[in-house]
């Protein structure tokens, strides 16, 4: 799209990648650990409106070669703390809410034997998603731009699916995508097209 796609804005004041981060924000995750790569000036990032110093920014010097390599970089980061399970989530999904990253805490913390807990929009299994420290290692051995993908396709793990609560539960892939995000963005904050420049 020729500019980051977290840096793109929804409105004038507002970018793509601030809107889920503030959500997640909202969920009190100690540390919330923000994968950018070793290019990004961080401009799209919102002031820290979590628990003071909850976020972390790790710079990730391999994001270039996929999504796969990110997401190795992000789970690096918050091994030492120990964690039963991470919420990966991803910064082109506006959408997003508090609610849903506390369904998929929810339903892992009643079925604690689960490998995964992940979401669904348009029939697609996707982000946001649980993973269990069980799934660490298999996470660690991803490669490419696929992400944790093979994992929620896998017969290998077990793991719980739930409907993501926004109509429009969707991800910035292309610039169709984002213009539609935008549109959305928009119509749900009562902004006309005019204003946001469009």
């Amino acid at each position: 799209m020729g500019t980051p796609k977290v840096s793109l804005r929804l409105s004038e004041e507002v970018t793509l990648g601030s809107v889920a981060l503030s959500e997640l924000e909202r969920c009190g995750f100690k540390p919330l650990v923000v994968v950018v790569r070793a290019d990004d000036k961080l401009e799209w990032l919102p002031p820290e409106s979590g628990v003071r110093g909850s976020r972390r920014t790790e710079t990730c010097l391999t994001a270039h070669l996929g999504l796969s390599f990110s997401l190795r970089c992000g789970l690096n980061a918050v091994l030492p703390t120990e964690p039963d399970a991470v919420v990966v989530a991803l910064a082109d999904q506006p959408f997003i809410t508090a609610g849903l990253i506390g369904r998929l805490i929810d339903t892992f913390r009643r079925s604690p034997d689960l490998d995964y807990v992940a979401s669904r929009g348009d029939g697609t299994v996707m982000p946001p998603a649980l993973f269990s420290k069980s799934l660490f290692p298999a996470l660690q051995q991803l490669d490419g731009d696929r992400g944790a993908a093979s994992i929620l396709h896998s017969p290998a793990y077990k793991g719980a699916v739930i409907e993501g609560e926004s109509p429009f539960f969707m991800d910035a892939d292309t610039e169709g995508d984002f213009m539609e995000i935008r549109r959305q963005w928009m119509l749900i904050n009562g902004q006309n097209r005019d204003s946001a420049g469009i």
